[in-house]
């Protein structure tokens, strides 16, 4: 670190930080989504499948971006206690209003998708109880998550997030070792692990925030103002992100779930890489005084291409490498398994173009627009034109969804580099650099 200058220093420590804490709990994660796919018969997998995208889906129409406003809001009074904590009950009690109604809505829709699907009374309900308990329960981990960033304690938020990963992992482990593991006892753990991150990370704030009796309507106000432009994509996005499953689930069968569900495994692969971004590009790009940013990009692209053309050569050469990892009843998934991870490397490239967007400020309404006509267009003309009736099918339909996003966002990053940013930052004199509020990549990796 010596021969390194001060600004790169902090760099390596924050990328370091980050890929240590990060990596540690989505790798345990991982491992335990592999070992439950491996322990879990096809039909019982296809229920737990269905059941965590269903999880997925709530959870982000829930928040709608309002806990991912908290840090930008906040801004420099990151040690008012009762700033901090008007804003978390108020994203709280949203959240709560809104599950009056979207609870009763999602138990609708997943009786009319699963009855068709044969499953024992008992266990529909169950798996539907831990979608309902698990969506309340989350909002805690949302919520009391932004205060940690802010304070930069990143240490414990990492603690806490590694420590009920093994917990999920261990508890599993001893429910296939009794021989109880099912799809039933396996959301219910995922239930258990989320609520103790949530009073986990609650409880670690304690000193770092004051809620009120009563919500303040203008930090309400306020929340809602900054994150409506991002509600129909975020709205959007979440159902995007389970599609496939949801359309097999209606229109397949339990096998075709489990696979889809199991192949979704080897896309995690490409969530720490995506990560990234955040770490490395968006920085690069936000500091740079416009004279580069096309220069940058396509560089960043043709090293992203070549290395994506590299990784799915070698999957169609080699797939039983990855579907190793998945276990002996999705061994024949071959030509599906190169399918996701092309997949992944183009959402990898729309995500480094995303990246290069924000870091710009060329966010505008009409790019959330465009981007949303574009994968509804695709997707409309592959259900009709070729139908979503098998695994394959359901992978391809996403990785065209998410080339025509991409395609999309290629163009919104040159239009807005055209028009200009959406917001122009203010020229200040020279304040230290440590004195400044975290950025949103700072406030997420360092520490």
């Amino acid at each position: 670190m010596a021969l390194l200058s001060p600004n790169l220093q902090r760099r390596a420590r924050i990328l370091l930080t980050f890929l240590g804490g990060q990596g540690a709990a989505q790798g345990l994660n991982l491992l335990c989504g592999l070992l439950i796919l491996r322990w879990l018969p096809i039909t019982e997998y296809s229920q737990y499948g269905l059941v965590y995208g269903f999880q997925m889906l709530v959870n982000a129409g829930l928040d709608l971006g309002f806990a991912g406003t908290i840090v930008a809001l906040v801004g420099h009074r990151i040690n008012d206690k009762s700033v901090i904590g008007n804003y978390v009950l108020a994203g709280r009690r949203m959240r709560t209003k809104m599950m009056i109604f979207v609870l009763p809505a999602v138990s609708i829709f997943y009786y009319f998708m699963t009855k068709h699907l044969h499953w024992q009374a008992s266990t529909q309900v169950l798996l539907l109880l831990s979608i309902c308990v698990s969506v309340n329960v989350s909002g805690f981990q949302s919520y009391y998550t932004s205060p940690l960033i802010i304070h930069r304690r990143l240490t414990t938020y990492y603690r806490i997030l590694v420590l009920t990963a093994l917990f999920r992992l261990v508890a599993c482990y001893l429910l296939f070792k009794v021989g109880w593991i099912n799809s039933v006892t396996a959301a219910w753990v995922n239930v258990v692990g989320i609520a103790l991150t949530g009073f986990s990370l609650r409880a670690a704030c304690r000193d770092l925030v004051e809620e009120p009796k009563k919500v303040n309507p203008s930090f309400t106000r306020q929340m809602v103002r900054y994150a409506m432009p991002n509600i129909p994509g975020l709205l959007f996005f979440a159902l995007q992100g389970q599609i496939s499953i949801f359309l097999i689930a209606t229109f397949g069968s339990s096998t075709g779930i489990a696979q889809v569900s199991a192949l979704g495994r080897i896309g995690q692969i490409f969530t720490l890489l995506n990560s990234i971004n955040g770490v490395i590009v968006e920085p690069w790009f936000a500091k740079d005084d416009g004279r580069n940013v096309v220069r940058r990009y396509f560089y960043l692209v043709g090293i992203v291409v070549l290395g994506s053309a590299a990784f799915v050569g070698f999957t169609a050469l080699f797939p039983n490498l990855l579907l190793h990892f998945l276990g002996k009843k999705y061994a024949d998934l071959r030509l599906e398994v190169v399918w996701v991870v092309l997949q992944g490397c183009i959402g990898f490239l729309l995500g480094m173009t995303w990246t290069v967007i924000s870091a710009r400020r060329l966010i505008f309404w009409q790019t959330t627009f465009v981007n949303i006509i574009a994968i509804t267009i695709s997707q409309i003309g592959f259900i009709v034109f070729v139908g979503v009736t098998s695994p394959l099918r359901a992978i391809q339909m996403g990785c065209l969804s998410v080339a025509a996003s991409l395609a999309s966002q290629v163009y919104n990053l040159f239009y807005g580099l055209k028009r200009g940013p959406r917001i122009d930052i203010e020229e200040h004199e020279h304040v230290r650099e440590d004195s400044l509020p975290l950025t949103a990549v700072e406030a997420e990796v360092s520490d």
